[in-house]
């Protein structure tokens, strides 16, 4: 593991960080398009499987990221990788606001798609190096919560934006500018931040060695369940139940507020273990899917499937996350990264398929079949201690 760095930056400041750029850029850029489906689907005249296929523009350039971003930390500094993310947020989300079809769109939202797979992995590598041990789970999983922060935020831009997804879109990419200059404006520079000196990988072995398997699987199939409620879940409430537009972001801002609890994540472990957070989480979503599935029309029960989600889906990515430190821990950022590249391979195929899936059986049949996915995630739950 890297060397830590005594006094190299404080927690909050680099966690403040972590948290704006990881929000604009999985927040807005890669699920800014489930927030404005509706009014896109209705304008380029979507199905439900064209949707699916321009989600997963934004996976396909995430797991591309995903696999370079560590070596590209070893040979420019995570500050550089990070910037760069942020460069590809407010890039892509410029041209997805000026799309005038769907393949100029798909180009925007590649683009846009990238900067996930950028900016999240270097802060691994910052945080070892950076941070002491005992603040370093704490940091990681608020940093992992930015994605709540950043669909939070989305939601009243959006609300701002009125029915003009074009206006969304570029407040968005505003928003990603701001976050990347406090990123640079904070991060520590090359020397203090990557001391490694040889490239580092993702290796196949990785994905076949004992301890690495069930984690990564398990990503996987958190990938896929969640895939659906990121990209059909506000058309459905819409389209399905009848709520409005404004209900429809308002549901969402929900879903990222709530998403921040899975900030505390690193208590939960600390309080009842890896195992047990893992477990509650995974079932916690199965049961967010279910109620959304078949009661889009019951506003109540919508708000009520929007927090079981937010707070789960965060809790599970948080504790994939400091499993994977421990797993991974002679190498970080490429760990991270491979885990990452895991849970966007689901995202990535869950999108298209599940899509068709709702054009043929129905999309509350295709959340029942992600709750499925879900349950049997948590048979996959780490049985390794992940307290501090």
């Amino acid at each position: 593991m890297t060397a830590y760095a005594s006094g190299a930056v404080r927690p909050a400041v680099l966690a403040s960080a972590g948290i704006a750029t990881v929000g604009v850029s999985f927040g807005m850029a890669r699920y800014g398009l489930g927030l404005l489906a509706p009014d896109m689907r209705s304008a380029f005249r979507l199905s439900h499987g064209s949707l699916g296929i321009l989600s997963a523009a934004s996976y396909v350039a995430y797991i591309a990221t995903s696999v370079s971003g560590a070596a590209l930390v070893v040979r420019v500094g995570a500050r550089a990788v990070v910037a760069t993310g942020g460069c590809c947020a407010v890039v892509g989300m410029l041209i997805a606001a000026a799309a005038g079809d769907p393949a100029v769109l798909f180009a925007g939202l590649l683009i846009a798609g990238a900067s996930a797979g950028l900016v999240f992995p270097p802060f691994s590598d910052i945080v070892s190096s950076s941070l002491p041990p005992t603040s370093r789970s704490r940091v990681l999983t608020a940093i992992s919560a930015g994605t709540g922060w950043g669909v939070a935020l989305a939601a009243p831009v959006a609300l701002l934006a009125g029915g003009s997804w074009r206006v969304a879109w570029f407040l968005f990419a505003v928003v990603a500018a701001l976050a990347t200059l406090w990123a640079l404006a904070v991060l520590p520079p090359r020397g203090q931040a990557s001391a490694r000196e040889e490239i580092v990988r993702l290796k196949p072995s990785w994905f076949l060695c004992p301890r690495s398997g069930p984690l990564l699987i398990g990503a996987l199939l958190i990938g896929l369940g969640s895939s659906v409620y990121w990209t059909f879940a506000v058309d459905h409430v819409q389209s399905d139940g009848g709520l409005t537009s404004t209900q429809g972001r308002l549901f969402l801002a929900v879903v990222g507020l709530a998403s921040v609890a899975g900030s505390l994540s690193a208590q939960a472990i600390d309080r009842i273990g890896g195992r047990a957070t893992f477990v509650l989480a995974a079932a916690m979503e199965a049961g967010a899917l279910l109620l959304l599935g078949f009661v889009p029309d019951d506003v109540g029960a919508v708000f009520a499937s929007a927090l079981m989600f937010g707070a789960a889906y965060n809790a599970l990515v948080a504790v994939t996350v400091i499993w994977g430190m421990r797993v991974f821990a002679s190498r970080p950022s490429a760990g991270l990264a491979a885990l990452m590249v895991m849970q966007a391979v689901g995202l990535l195929a869950g999108s298209p398929l599940l899509g068709e899936l709702a054009d043929r059986a129905g999309v509350p049949a295709i959340f029942a079949a992600a709750a499925a996915l879900l349950l049997a995630t948590s048979g996959l739950a780490p049985r390794e201690d992940l307290r501090e």
